[in-house]
């Protein structure tokens, strides 16, 4: 006991305003705003998606989920915040995570959420899950320390604990004791005994008409900021820039992906009364370089892959593709955190475009300049075959800039292209010398580096071919810090690694760029989040 005492760790997490858009008016009460639901994929056709048999098994994800069932900590884009739970206090030894939760959050009935909820939900998600889809799958135990103070205790320390508690779904064990959530809650988020719905976020579910749309209205007993819009619905399918000049939608866009989705439309032709906001996506473009077989010999050499970073200008691309379409868009120096994220340090900074000093380093590599300026390393000319998803109009302009880029050093690109469904298998293969593509990054908080391990399990997710003992070692050790502060340090160190070895060459966030009605205030967009995620804060001006 006294070592677990002393292990104790208080996290301090700061909580975040999300009123931002309105100025200096003061906002109203009232309204309705129609989003459009900004998946490329299904609809979902389900509230709680249904594991116990197949029959509704695409149900909505914690994004939405929370403006009804408030999540424990609340998803923002430099991290974590509080949420239900105003304090959390970590033990190392045995690993626990204590939560305290709010004295005033409360279900909308009026009754408070207690830690019996939290105790309640997992026992009944534990049972109703399976491993791979239930976020306290590893928890050993859940304790009440008292009404308002809940105790999990994990098996071992695990960095993923800020992710699992934030989307973990509590439920109300007085409306849902002896009942199946999936079954009652299949269509609807309500007290099966009374048929009146239930929240703990700022919203109620209203109605859910699977592949039409969710229609949410205010909570008038939310235990944070009252909503000020009457009602808010997600409308599936029409998600583009003729349902919104149609009055069928009020806001769109969102997904990232070629164009930027449906709100691009606007960039070239604007519209009285139609706003343009851009932020930053979940994912983030760069170029990976294949070291290991398959790839150009020269890739070996640090000096090639480091002569390759300083002759391409990113911040040239980054003008080209976003100056007019996602003016916030801005070169990404580092491979673990993005740029709005806390733990964000511009580890690449140092990787400016600098033509003179890629040429320097291919000659202290070894290779020579041939007569049509191509240069040759170990007899072998640097033609390196970059490869790229077809029919994506960015990356293939991003690609054209990169050869003009590398050519001025002497080095010739050979552009190629797959179809987007083709591009993993293609690259799992390792016949390329570079690729251009995406990778996502779910939470907040958590590095996006990962794919640059050679070890288990990362392994099967290297491209590249790199291998480090002191960087898989830094991720070997990144599982178990459970202190995000320790977490960012020891990320920080390992995206330092990368910098140093030029395994990959990172471009910029994916932006998303949303459309809406000049009427609209409060919109913010956030990397880790829908557009919705601060619909509480919405306004109408009239």
């Amino acid at each position: 006991m006294a070592r677990a005492l002393a292990a104790a760790i208080a996290v301090s997490l700061l909580a975040v305003s999300g009123a931002g858009g309105a100025g200096a008016q003061t906002p109203k009460r009232g309204g309705a705003v129609v989003v459009a639901w900004e998946g490329p994929g299904i609809p979902p056709s389900c509230v709680i998606a249904r594991f116990v048999e197949p029959a509704c098994p695409n149900g909505f994800d914690a994004r939405l989920i929370h403006l009804v069932l408030a999540g424990t900590l609340a998803v923002r884009a430099e991290g974590w915040s509080p949420n239900v739970a105003s304090r959390i206090t970590l033990t190392r030894d045995p690993f626990t995570v204590t939560l305290r939760i709010r004295p005033e959050a409360q279900w909308s009935d009026g009754t408070p959420i207690t830690a019996a909820d939290y105790v309640f939900s997992h026992r009944v998600y534990s049972r109703l899950f399976p491993p791979d889809r239930y976020v306290w799958a590893e928890v050993a135990r859940v304790t009440a320390v008292d009404a308002k103070t809940v105790q999990v205790a994990r098996s071992e320390p695990s960095s993923a604990w800020q992710f699992q508690t934030g989307v973990f779904p509590v439920s109300p064990r007085h409306v849902l004791r002896g009942e199946d959530p999936s079954e009652v809650w299949e269509r609807a988020i309500e007290n099966p005994k009374t048929g009146k719905p239930i929240a703990s976020g700022p919203f109620l579910l209203q109605r859910f008409q699977p592949g039409r749309e969710l229609v949410l209205v205010r909570n008038p007993r939310y235990w944070g900021p009252h909503p000020y819009l009457d009602r808010l619905v997600i409308r599936f399918g029409l998600n583009s820039a003729d349902a919104l000049l149609r009055g069928e939608v009020d806001v769109v866009g969102g997904s990232g992906g070629n164009d930027l989705a449906a709100a691009v439309e606007f960039v070239d032709r604007p519209q009285p009364g139609i706003r343009l906001i851009d932020g930053p996506g979940d994912a983030w473009e760069h170029i990976d370089l294949r070291i290991g077989s398959g790839g150009h010999p020269a890739l070996r050499s640090k000096l090639v892959r480091r002569a390759l970073v300083y002759g391409i200008d990113r911040e040239a691309i980054v003008r080209e593709l976003f100056s007019k379409s996602a003016p916030s868009v801005r070169v990404l120096h580092s491979t673990a955190f993005f740029s709005t994220e806390r733990g964000y340090r511009p580890n690449w900074a140092r990787y400016r475009s600098r033509p003179r000093e890629a040429r320097r380093l291919l000659a202290q590599a070894g290779c020579q300049r041939g007569a049509d300026g191509i240069y040759a390393c170990a007899g072998k000319r640097l033609s390196l075959r970059f490869v790229t998803t077809a029919g994506n109009h960015v990356r293939e302009r991003t690609l054209e800039l990169v050869q003009e880029q590398l050519r001025r050093i002497g080095v010739e690109v050979v552009p190629s292209y797959v179809a987007p469904a083709a591009l993993g298998p293609f690259l799992d293969l390792g016949d390329f010398d570079a690729a251009l593509f995406a990778l996502r990054k779910d939470s907040p908080g958590e590095t996006g580096s990962w794919p640059y391990s050679c070890a288990e399990p990362e392994r099967t997710a290297n491209r590249t071919g790199y291998c480090s003992r002191l960087f898989n070692a830094d991720f070997d050790q990144l599982r178990r810090i459970v202190h995000p502060a320790r977490y960012a340090t020891v990320a920080n160190r390992a995206d330092r690694r990368l910098a140093l070895d030029v395994p990959v060459i990172p471009l910029y966030v994916a932006p998303r760029l949303y459309a809406y009605r000049e009427s609209i205030r409060g919109i913010r967009p956030t990397a880790f989040s829908s557009s919705w995620w601060n619909a509480e804060n919405w306004w109408l001006e009239r």
